[in-house]
């Protein structure tokens, strides 16, 4: 009897084996031979799930997406917006060296493509607009530039993390991104917000 083999999961088994290894040694180094070699397949079956290391980006950047809106999902909805800003910033101090990981083989995939060539590539903008989707639902922020501008913060921050303690501000950066969500929301919307409570 032949062997049935779960196509769409084994493709998440190398695209999630495949991460540590094309940050670690550089998208731009990485050839479909070495990571085949490293996957521990042939390189024709790498090829038959992608036919190129960029589709190999691509599916990588939405299965994170994926896993990683999963994994904030669990995050409470209770508390006051500093609360909630807190439980996310320390989900992201405890999956630092994942997020640093993931802005390095992002930033190398875009330095490789070349960044006057953005957007990057078709997968990120549909996972950054997922992210700033559940930013906005999850901080409660109706204007979606200002979801946007907490994206891009928290983005930094994930950079930021290994250079300093953030553990320690993480009460004050809380309470620093909710006096700017409060100050940027219309009055309306900042008394919704407080309703909530």
């Amino acid at each position: 009897m032949p062997k049935i083999v779960d196509h769409q999961k084994y493709r998440n088994e190398l695209l999630s084996r495949s991460f540590e290894f094309l940050a670690d040694k550089g998208y731009s180094t990485v050839t479909m031979r070495d990571l085949a070699k490293h996957l521990g397949v042939s390189t024709g079956t790498l090829y038959h799930y992608f036919p190129k290391k960029e589709a190999i980006f691509e599916e990588l950047v939405d299965f994170q997406a994926d896993q990683d809106l999963l994994l904030a999902a669990g995050l409470s909805q209770a508390g006051t917006l500093e609360q909630r800003i807190e439980r996310l910033m320390k989900l992201m101090a405890s999956e630092q060296d994942y997020l640093l990981k993931q802005a390095i083989l992002w930033l190398e995939f875009a330095r490789q493509k070349g960044f006057e060539n953005l957007p990057l590539s078709a997968a990120a903008t549909r996972s950054c607009k997922r992210y700033q989707d559940f930013l906005s639902q999850y901080l409660q922020i109706d204007d979606s530039v200002l979801a946007s501008f907490v994206a891009v913060y928290l983005s930094g921050l994930t950079i930021e993390m290994p250079l300093g303690n953030i553990e320690i501000a993480l009460k004050k950066h809380s309470l620093l991104l909710a006096s700017l969500i409060r100050s940027s929301q219309s009055p309306s919307q900042t008394r919704q917000t407080r309703n909530k409570k």
